[in-house]
């Protein structure tokens, strides 16, 4: 029996590793610094910045108008979608409290500062798989200056679930890590999402190892949502028939084009160039996380296959789940349509780079062509994110949530019993008692 358990147990270890110590006291002034940057970047760069002043589809329509009309603890439990969404329905009744002048920017720097923590928790999370520092703190920065995840999904509490599963994911390989705060943040985080059930085996593999908290908190997180989802009714987008060799072309398009370039670049290099953009992405990718396989431990190795798996798993599971004729590579804007799908899919696929570029020894003639990728990787990184700041459209130009404010305020100033609150992206709207306008 102990035998048959050990077995299991020693794959476990070695597949998931325990970090060589736990963060110095030291480090966790860092973290802080870290964290205050992460925030700041994502609310005063431009599209951030417009953040503050226009709520966003779902934070308005549905978490604030239900945190304003119904009572906290049936909204907390309340599937929308098909499924839970508890982390941003809290977040939607702390907002309630405040001044409701402050609504746009309470849900903007609340959905900051989670995405932030995620960050926090891929750099922690990863020191067991990345010997470089530099290479961790650079995986750590790419979910937050990405560029697929600074434009639909920045500062918003509706598309907050795609950086969860990436940090779910860490935080599960995260050994060492605080118990109580991970818990309490694999277990909101697994009652906020249905993509987090493609982690369930990373969980289960870390109940052989001691510390079992985190993977038991997410675990019954996955069972509470399971059970919603069950008898949750969801609308699909669209009726029409999933196409394999569109789902493809757009998976490709989405994942290692979008990863090098940002979703808005697609739209001018796949017209311009076709599938050569898509074989190039595919080069620079594969090259590190071949290197990964070659020369990265057990778990290095187990880490690349795991992160290109999960980067296909979920890109092609969102692409199926809601197929709709604007997802075809041949819409005007390529893959501006549902450009969230992009986000944890390339968050995945930069892992398995990542952990190439960490492995490849010195010395070697390997070295020089994974270090000539490792330099190709960070030009194209940072050549897209400095494109993407400057591209207008990224910033909100509908109406300000203190506009939209006003002319509710003027409805009920005229006798109206409720008031009409518009807001982005641009038809969205929510009515409530003309007392919850101030």
């Amino acid at each position: 029996m102990t035998a048959t358990i050990e077995r299991p147990r020693a794959l476990a270890d070695g597949v998931i590793p325990l970090p060589a110590e736990p963060p110095h006291e030291r480090a966790w002034l860092g973290f802080v610094a870290a964290f205050l940057a992460a925030v700041a970047f994502l609310l005063l760069i431009p599209a951030g910045w417009a953040r503050l002043d226009h709520l966003w589809a779902e934070d308005g329509a549905r978490f604030m108008v239900d945190a304003v009309r119904s009572p906290a603890l049936s909204n907390l439990i309340e599937p929308y979608g098909g499924y839970l969404h508890t982390l941003p329905r809290l977040v939607a009744q702390v907002v309630a409290v405040l001044p409701i002048e402050w609504t746009a920017a309470g849900f903007a720097v609340a959905a900051a500062a989670l995405r932030a923590l995620v960050a926090l928790v891929a750099f922690a999370g990863s020191k067991a798989y990345l010997r470089s520092a530099p290479l961790r703190f650079a995986l750590a920065a790419l979910v937050i200056v990405l560029p697929a995840g600074n434009s639909e999904t920045l500062n918003n509490m509706s598309n907050l679930h795609w950086f969860l599963l990436y940090g779910v994911f860490w935080a599960l390989l995260w050994r060492n890590a605080p118990r109580v705060p991970v818990a309490v943040f694999v277990l909101l985080a697994a009652v906020s999402s249905p993509l987090v059930f493609v982690l369930a085996p990373i969980a289960l593999v870390r109940l052989f190892l001691p510390r079992k908290e985190v993977p038991i908190a997410f675990l019954a997180g996955l069972v509470v949502q399971a059970a919603a989802m069950v008898f949750a009714t969801r609308t699909p987008y669209s009726h029409d028939e999933v196409d394999p060799v569109q789902v493809l072309l757009a998976s490709l398009l989405r994942v290692p084009v979008v990863a090098f370039t940002g979703s808005e670049r697609v739209s001018e290099f796949y017209p311009a160039h076709g599938n050569l953009v898509i074989l190039l992405a595919l080069l620079v990718a594969a090259v590190p996380m071949a290197a990964g396989l070659r020369f990265g431990d057990r778990a290095g190795r187990a880490l690349v296959l795991v992160g290109a798996a999960y980067s296909v798993l979920v890109i092609v599971a969102c692409l199926v789940l809601n197929w709709s004729q604007a997802l075809q590579v041949q819409a005007p804007d390529v893959v501006m349509a549902g450009q969230r799908y992009s986000i944890a899919p390339c968050l995945f696929l930069f892992t398995a780079i990542f952990v190439g570029l960490d492995a490849t020894p010195a010395a070697t003639w390997e070295r020089a062509v994974v270090g000539g990728s490792r330099w190709l990787v960070g030009f194209l990184v940072v050549v897209s994110i400095f494109s993407h700041l400057r591209a207008p459209e990224t910033v909100l130009k509908g109406i300000p949530w203190d506009e939209s404010l006003a002319r509710a305020r003027a409805e009920c100033a005229a006798g109206a019993q409720e008031a009409r609150l518009e807001h982005e992206p641009k038809g969205w709207f929510f009515v409530v008692p003309c007392r919850a306008t101030g």
